[in-house]
């Protein structure tokens, strides 16, 4: 299969606002469809209608008092009234109104987790996903740890947590061992998942071509390939690095995968792979990982590879994206060819057999 480029979305934003996200997602609410996007420069949701018929609107945060919940970080749609908020408060997620309201606080430090300590972490594209029929939600946790030793890429990699008044808490989606003993600078952090069919958790890891799939019914692990055609895994670091900027380096001249994004429309999950670059570019300036030379990996609904995409270099901001209406839309707000500053602007791709 391949991507073909259906039509452009362009969303004006206020002057408060920011073309640029660490976090958004299409939700629905009362059946309409809304672009949700964390504004952390404001503590503010960010909701753009979709739909003609409705208005957009935005739900304010507290830093401090009775409704509290910290920096924004990510979210999700518990109902038609309330959200379910993770903020810089890593040991905790609360339950709002649309009105900003604390309705509840759900302690997420208690549980026991196997092996090692673990925090919640709110960089991957998707750190957050729930199940409504349930009110599970899935938060995705990493070790407390080194970042140059061992021990990062074992253990468990999600809390399951209840969204229910006194509801449980448990560690799930344990990581073959043969992860144990690696060692990856901390950009290789920036994972993805999604949850499909309220029933598969799918993990795409940023070094490893295959992808992991948890059957939450059957508390089964599957993998299934899902590489990139240009290249393969990346290998751990020879010696561990000690600075920030060699994790970098090694980042940005490492191939690796980033975003997973599921479209239910068509039945499909979409997996962001980037090429390693020159960590110094002809103009003599750093580059960093939004130079990377990206392509899209189309899986279908039996978890097979069926087609990569190449993107243009340095175009599309690919960590800002999501599905509607049978297409995965990208970002065109890139921030070295950026065509607006007061409108987010999208390219929608659609898929189609060759």
């Amino acid at each position: 299969m391949t991507l073909v480029p259906a039509d452009t979305l362009t969303i004006p934003i206020g002057y408060r606002s920011n073309v640029y996200s660490k976090y958004i997602k299409k939700v629905e609410i009362n059946s309409t469809p809304y672009l949700g996007v964390v504004n952390e420069n404001t503590n503010e949701l960010e909701f753009y209608a979709l739909s003609e018929k409705e208005d957009d609107f935005n739900v304010r945060f507290q830093l401090d008092g009775p409704n509290a919940v910290g920096q924004l970080k990510a979210f999700e749609v518990i109902s038609d009234s309330t959200l379910l908020i993770a903020s810089t408060y890593r040991i905790r997620l609360y339950v709002t109104d649309f009105d900003g309201n604390l309705k509840r606080t759900i302690k997420t430090d208690n549980p026991e987790r196997i092996d090692k300590p673990y925090v919640q972490i709110y960089y991957s594209n998707q750190p957050l996903v729930i199940d409504k029929d349930k009110q599970d939600a899935y938060v995705f946790t990493r070790v407390d740890t080194d970042y140059n030793g061992p021990g990062i890429w074992s253990g468990t990699m999600f809390l399951q947590t209840s969204t229910k008044k006194d509801g449980s808490n448990n560690h799930i989606f344990k990581l073959p061992s043969h992860f144990d003993s690696y060692i990856h600078g901390s950009h290789f952090c920036h994972g993805s998942h999604v949850l499909m069919d309220d029933r598969y958790l799918v993990l795409g890891i940023t070094f490893y071509n295959n992808i992991l799939i948890y059957d939450l019914e059957k508390e089964d692990m599957m993998e299934r390939k899902a590489g990139s055609k240009y290249f393969g895994d990346v290998f751990p670091m020879d010696e561990p690095k000690s600075t920030s900027d060699l994790h970098e380096k090694f980042y940005i001249t490492s191939n690796s995968y980033r975003e997973v994004v599921s479209d239910d429309f068509n039945q499909m999950l979409y997996r962001l792979a980037y090429r390693g670059v020159d960590y110094i570019g002809p103009d003599g300036q750093r580059r960093n990982w939004d130079n990377k030379q990206p392509s899209v990996i189309m899986i279908n609904s039996d978890f097979e590879k069926v087609g990569e995409v190449d993107l243009p270099i340095n175009t599309i901001y690919t960590r800002m994206n999501f599905t509607h209406d049978g297409k995965l839309y990208l970002s065109l707000n890139h921030p070295d060819n950026n065509p607006s500053e007061d409108q987010m602007v999208f390219v929608g791709f659609k898929p189609e057999e060759l």
